[in-house]
């Protein structure tokens, strides 16, 4: 078994034990209403862009889903009172923004075609790489609001990503395929790297 694998086994059997308490809820919508929000923010600069070709509706629709589901985790979430868990998480959502304003770089994704399938490559591993169904224990109420919006996201983040596995080889960018693919490895490595960190948090009694 994968160390991704163990860690979902762990973190389900915390919330197993424990329930979707509102320490559990609260440290899963901190993390994931992060990564939805930061491709939010990377989509969103589509929308100052003059062309309206057509990978623009693909990428408008997916602004709007990911803010969509930003704000849904804030309304669905039972949100803890115990202030440890908010600046505990800031040492996994720091490294996710931090890279994000890397690929902004000093011209921003609007006018830097590189930087533009960086963040690209970014908002597909935030999609793909993050994954919170998996932790979801058999014995979860399926009609509570925070379980019902976990399956909700994971759901489009399906249909989501075939879009963003499209643009991926479809964008035209002066680069070789072989410095693509680096890209799109690199980004899912930073994904990776906080998101195993934030199952042990998770896992964590």
């Amino acid at each position: 078994m994968s160390a991704a694998g163990e860690l979902f086994d762990r973190a389900r059997a915390t919330i197993a034990a424990r329930g979707f308490d509102a320490d559990a809820q609260t440290k899963i919508a901190l993390f994931l209403g992060a990564a939805k929000s930061i491709n939010a923010a990377l989509l969103g600069a589509c929308e100052l862009l003059p062309s309206t070709g057509i990978a623009y509706p693909f990428m408008h629709g997916q602004f709007f889903r990911e803010s969509e589901f930003a704000t849904l985790l804030a309304r669905a979430t039972s949100w803890s009172t115990n202030p440890q868990i908010y600046a505990q998480s800031s040492s996994f959502i720091a490294p996710l923004w931090s890279e994000y304003w890397q690929i902004q770089g000093v011209l921003g994704t609007v006018v830097d075609a590189r930087a533009a399938y960086r963040g690209l490559a970014y908002g597909h591993a935030l999609l793909a790489r993050i994954r919170l169904a998996p932790v979801i224990p058999e014995s979860a109420d399926e009609i509570d609001p925070f379980v019902a919006a976990i399956r909700r996201i994971e759901q489009e983040n399906g249909r989501m990503i075939q879009v963003q596995i499209r643009l991926l080889k479809e964008t035209r960018v002066e680069m070789p395929k072989e410095e693509r693919e680096q890209i799109v490895e690199t980004a899912q490595q930073v994904v990776d790297a906080q998101f195993e960190r934030f199952l042990a948090w998770l896992a964590q009694p």
